[in-house]
């Protein structure tokens, strides 16, 4: 009987580990693919206002020019390459798709390069959560990165690694030798610094095989050899065909080493402190991809005794899932706000303004980019005056390590939108110099140009854009209005514009404070402006806190415009001006009053300033929270809204 129950005890620990081990194989075919199709459905979707803003920012014309350009200077087939599939993300389900195909196919190549077991098949995600922290961690760099298609650089290059390894295990040593020199002296001008680091993985490969396969290591140790001296002395002699790289970059091209050298990063003080303000965590995602390589090949040292350890593979399994969570926990760039402008520019872009303007809703305190979207669609909605003082409102700090301007996330579109064409025109011309040509400089340089009445100057915007994929048929249109420009003045999208164009638009400095500068630009209101011009005064004004200016453009918007009734948040600026200036400097009387105040705007600062009288002795900021109820109106904004930073 014991026997029996000590045989069956057997056979149910078999059962049970036989049954432990299928689940586990299971799991390893099944986290590789669910990890991939996420990933897609969180970028088609959570990320598809980044991919479509990263595409905005980016530029692939066909013709010569473009071509040799990005082949003037070290890494451009790179460039040229990464720029094309950039492209793609126009749509960004789209765009995302071929995004993680191509990420799936460096998770095969790895697999197969390195002769990974089913059960350590999950090593093989290591590099590519690398590719995708190195990218989903940019956030505001997507505005100051210099390098054409940064986002599939490191991907490609990493695709070109792997197909060179692919051959290059094929070959004999002697032969590996000619390979790595030519790897080297080819692989330069084309892939620039990722060609360089191919070159010691490649070497490093040789010697680790030989010592796995206890083979001599003269050969291999000669090879790593010619690796270092080939990637030390290549560049340095490319360095005098090449005009447009300095020499302390030489080693870096290709890398967004300018970009992330001390020079660009201000000493910016933040509210809250956290590791975004670090720049140098913005190499970890590179220096992780280079070291999974080289990971990689050491395994292959422990490649027999990995097999014979059963417990091994779940440590490994373990260890590779859990990098995978916190790595790209940690290095997706989550911030909301930075998020809401990008998806406000897309919906500023289609002219779905309630959108626009629905999306502010959900920052907590916005940053001033999204206030004034925000602003612009009220206005293109026709109920600026009602509803601007409603949406959560004040200057949230930008997640950055660097000092980042509204002229380069948004200045462009905002100047176009409130009629300063020679100022939208003038920042695409500064960032084009600093950055390149980007789809997003070339629209706003073609249509602030038309309407600017500058049609030989569009028509240059509009020939380029004709030569890409997804703008051509954006072009033709801003092309027939060059052709018909009797069209311009009844196209409902360039109304605004046009009705703000009513003075000399003349350049002067804004010093990158774009929302400082229009609002007291705003302030001074010339002969002969429209209604809608008046109504951007005015709310100048009250942004401004200006109670004098307020009076001026008031009493202009009354004669000109002769309104029978003002909007709500209008209503709440007379009677809140009206009771602070107490007579001394405006005067009017009851009639006038209930004329153009409702009895519930009345009521409603009748209780604010009963309820202040509670706190007294206490800061603004303190006394904001006990205030929320009165969020949607201008009485709030003018006491509790303070320190907006414009830059």
């Amino acid at each position: 009987m014991g026997k029996n129950v000590k045989g069956g005890n057997k056979q149910v620990k078999a059962a049970s580990s036989n049954t432990l081990l299928g689940n586990f194989d299971k799991l390893v075919k099944v986290l590789p693919l669910l990890f991939f199709v996420g990933l897609w459905a969180v970028l088609a979707t959570y990320e598809s206002a980044f991919l479509f803003r990263v595409n905005e920012l980016s530029s692939f014309i066909f013709d010569d020019l473009f071509f040799e350009n990005m082949m003037s200077k070290p890494a451009g087939l790179l460039y040229y390459v990464s720029s094309f599939l950039v492209q793609f993300f126009y749509y960004p389900a789209l765009g995302a798709a071929i995004y993680v195909a191509l990420l799936y196919l460096v998770y095969l190549l790895v697999i197969k390069v390195f002769d990974l077991s089913q059960n350590y098949r999950l090593l093989a995600l290591v590099p590519v959560v690398a590719l995708v922290a190195s990218n989903m961690q940019l956030g505001y760099w997507i505005f100051y990165l210099k390098q054409p298609g940064y986002f599939y650089m490191a991907l490609v290059a990493t695709l070109l690694l792997l197909l060179a390894l692919l051959l290059y295990k094929r070959l004999n040593e002697p032969l590996r030798i000619v390979f790595v020199i030519i790897w080297c002296v080819v692989g330069y001008p084309l892939f620039g610094a990722y060609a360089l680091v191919s070159a010691l993985v490649l070497g490093l490969y040789s010697l680790v095989t030989a010592v796995a396969g206890r083979k001599k290591l003269l050969m291999p140790l000669l090879t790593l050899l010619v690796a270092v001296v080939a990637v030390c002395a290549v560049p340095q002699v490319y360095y005098h065909f090449y005009t447009s790289v300095c020499s302390e970059y030489l080693y870096g091209a290709g890398l967004p080493v300018t970009q992330w050298a001390s020079s660009y990063v201000a000493k910016v003080e933040h509210d809250t402190k956290s590791y975004w303000y670090n720049i140098y965590v913005y190499w970890v995602p590179f220096v992780v991809l280079m070291l999974s390589f080289v990971g990689l090949c050491v395994c292959m040292l422990f490649r027999a005794r990995l097999r014979e350890d059963s417990k091994a593979k779940y440590l490994v399994a373990a260890s590779v899932v859990l990098y995978a969570v916190l790595f790209l926990w940690v290095y997706w760039y989550n911030d909301n706000n930075f998020r809401i402008e990008n998806k406000q520019n897309k919906a500023m872009w289609e002219c779905r303004w309630r959108d626009v303007a629905d999306y502010a809703k959900d920052a907590q305190i916005p940053t001033r980019q999204v206030v004034m979207n925000k602003n612009i669609a009220l206005f293109k909605l026709g109920v600026a005056g009602a509803e601007m003082f409603s949406y959560p409102d004040g200057s949230s700090d930008i997640l950055a390590p660097m000092s980042v301007h509204l002229s380069q996330t948004g200045g462009k579109m905002t100047y176009y939108q409130y009629g300063k064409f020679n100022y939208s025109y003038r920042w695409c011309m500064e960032d084009a110099v600093e950055y390149g040509w980007r789809y997003e400089y070339l629209k706003h340089a073609a249509r602030s140009m038309l309407l600017a009445g500058e049609y030989r100057l569009a028509q240059r915007y509009v020939d380029i854009l004709k030569r890409t994929i997804f703008y051509r048929a954006w072009a033709k249109e801003i092309e027939n209005y060059i052709k018909n420009p009797d069209l311009i003045e009844k196209t409902n999208e360039f109304a605004m514009p046009l009705q703000l164009f009513c003075y000399p638009d003349e350049l002067s400095v804004d010093d990158s404070f774009v929302e400082a500068f229009l609002t007291k630009n705003f302030k001074y209101v010339p002969e002969g402006v429209t209604p809608l011009y008046l109504e951007v005064a005015l709310t100048s004004a009250m942004i401004r806190k200006d109670q004098k200016a307020f009076w001026y453009i008031f009493e202009r918007y009354l004669n000109e415009c002769q309104p029978t009734k003002l909007p709500k948040n209008y209503q709440e600026a007379l009677i809140l001006f009206l009771n602070l200036d107490k007579g001394n400097t405006v005067s009017v009387g009851p009639a006038f009053v209930d004329k153009f105040v409702s009895k519930s705007v009345q009521r409603r600062l009748e209780s604010f300033v009963a309820k202040t009288k509670n706190y007294k002795g206490m800061k603004e900021a303190e006394m904001a929270p006990y205030f929320k109820d009165y969020d949607d109106t201008y009485f709030y904004f003018y006491f509790f809204i303070r320190k907006i930073r414009t830059n």
